[in-house]
């Protein structure tokens, strides 16, 4: 099962930076009406956020893995879905 909301992470376990993805889907996705700008403005916002919390929180990337995802995030997983349903990806 995967949940893509558009904004995507990757984030290396062995030290690499990580990378920021699909932003044209994001922009594509504000661009056809599928996400309007106010849901899209806030989405931004919370996503710098958690950026700067748990993924710049070190001037260099580290080596060793950290609390990723945060555990203490695991209770959005529950949430109702506002952008949509579930993708489901097989193969």
């Amino acid at each position: 099962m995967l949940r893509d909301l558009y904004l995507d992470v990757m984030v290396p376990t062995d030290g690499r930076h990580q990378r920021l993805l699909d932003l044209d889907e994001f922009a594509d996705a504000i661009d056809a009406g599928q996400l309007d700008l106010a849901t899209a403005l806030d989405g931004m916002r919370r996503w710098h956020r958690f950026q700067d919390l748990h993924l710049h929180t070190h001037r260099f990337p580290r080596a060793d893995w950290s609390d990723f995802p945060p555990r203490r995030l695991a209770g959005l997983a529950a949430l109702p879905m506002p952008l949509g349903p579930i993708v489901e990806v097989t193969g």
